[in-house]
């Protein structure tokens, strides 16, 4: 007899090679509990439909369906590192076909892993650090689900220690399938399928945007491993200077994003120009992360699972020497970056593929230099905390080391704070060329703000 478990419906499974881990930091009041965290994780499962999401095969194709049982992967870690735990959760195998599809593991820290600068709170009343990492797969959740899924968890957590009443039949969220997405998608094929000019000139501007060369790859070839490992850098701004860098974006009328996206450009041609690569202009091209639901009719904003349009290459022309320039330089990419999400061509990008083979489109969608997910400010998502316990810094990364990338830039601002991690594939850049990119990227932020 086959098990329990609702069928909900097919998938392509195209994140399936990527794994996401989140790292929330929390101050509590008193000493967390083994018995308290798994309660919390327990109703997290309950009450968040991703969660309880597994694989399963029906007639030939895969399928997203309920899991048959209750399981929650939580294990207390006294002992690792960061980064040690990050490469264990990046490369965790899951059961996709029993589940779950995540799992949590908590640190004990110290109260000197806490951020120097101020917190918001009185660090007094919450004398005990920890770190909670969570790994997911992909292919059931995105970044807005995870950031929510963060903050789902410190408000339950809340609730457990205060000792109060948990009614798990009340979910957060609705999981829904990518039949929206896929909809505009089917509408721009049909247009160019009826418009064979309109369809000429989608494949000319992927082409033109879609280079099938890395000048990382190129510049610094044979540095690297042989066997990729997908590593981390991160690194925080503290409230004061985020302050000051939004403040100046504002001025300059450009977003936090498009400035980031100038900066992390400028940086990479500062490290091509030290490797060799020695030109007036580069071509740098960054792809972007999108939230799909931003193209979805109505509100979204209680959808769940992984809803993110892959990827919006975006080139701008880049002097090697930016001399005083930079925002006006800033202001170019803004406008680019600007026009294209606007216009919906990163759809556009993925109705052009329907037309090309998967070798084709395997080799452009990985060729860019660096991708970019930058989620603006996270902390109404995952909540400041509560009585009990207080959530200090998030910062999450992905694993690269499955695909031929070569690193990806994922940013958000939390509690005042902007935060940065680099999630690197050492096949391609190694960690001194992504601690001088960093460096780079940094010290021009100061000098610019």
């Amino acid at each position: 007899m086959e098990d329990e478990g609702k069928w909900l419906w097919k998938t392509k499974g195209f994140f399936d090679c990527f794994n996401l881990c989140y790292q929330l930091t929390l101050a509590a009041r008193e000493t967390l509990t083994e018995e308290s965290l798994t309660q919390a994780l327990t109703h997290l499962f309950r009450k968040v439909p991703p969660l309880r999401m597994r694989y399963g095969r029906r007639d030939g194709d895969t399928w997203l369906r309920e899991m048959a049982k209750e399981i929650v992967d939580f294990e207390v870690v006294p002992e690792t590192t960061m980064r040690d735990m990050h490469d264990k959760l990046q490369h965790r195998h899951y059961d996709t076909w029993t589940g779950p599809l995540w799992c949590a593991r908590l640190w004990p820290r110290p109260q000197s892993s806490l951020p120097d600068d101020e917190l918001g709170f009185d660090r007094s009343r919450y004398p005990h650090a920890y770190t909670l990492f969570f790994g997911f797969h992909h292919g059931i959740t995105d970044g807005n689900t995870n950031m929510r899924i963060c903050g789902f968890f410190v408000q339950l957590l809340n609730d457990v220690l205060a000792g109060k009443s948990i009614q798990d039949e009340e979910q957060l969220g609705i999981l829904v399938s990518d039949e929206r997405t896929k909809k505009l998608l089917e509408e721009r094929i049909a247009n160019m399928e009826a418009d064979p000019e309109a369809k000429q000139r989608a494949l000319d501007d992927y082409n033109a945007r879609h280079t099938k060369h890395s000048m990382i790859e190129s510049t610094f070839k044979g540095t690297g491993d042989k066997e990729g490992r997908s590593l981390v850098l991160a690194r925080d701004v503290d409230v004061a200077t985020t302050s000051q860098f939004v403040k100046r974006c504002r001025t300059e009328n450009v977003t936090v994003n498009s400035a980031f996206t100038a900066l992390a450009n400028v940086a990479l041609v500062d490290l091509l120009v030290e490797g060799g690569l020695q030109q007036d202009t580069y071509s740098i091209r960054g792809d972007h992360i999108l939230n799909a639901r931003r193209y979805w009719e109505g509100d979204a904003s209680q959808y769940l699972g992984c809803h993110i349009v892959p990827q919006l290459a975006v080139i701008v022309p880049t002097p090697r020497d930016i001399g005083g320039k930079f925002w006006e330089y800033a202001r170019l990419v803004h406008a680019d970056l600007k026009q294209k999400i606007e216009a919906g061509t990163a759809l556009q990008d993925e109705a052009v593929r329907h037309f090309m083979s998967e070798k084709t489109v395997m080799e452009t969608i990985f060729s860019c230099e660096f991708g970019v997910t930058n989620m603006g400010d996270v902390t109404k998502l995952v909540t400041e905390g509560g009585e009990h316990v207080q959530a200090v810094h998030v910062l999450r990364s992905v694993n690269l080391d499955g695909v031929p990338a070569t690193c990806s830039n994922l940013c958000h601002t939390f509690r005042g704070r902007f935060t940065h991690v680099l999630s690197y594939n050492t096949a391609s850049v190694t960690s001194e060329m992504a601690e001088k990119f960093c460096d780079r990227l940094f010290n021009q932020l100061s000098s610019v703000i």
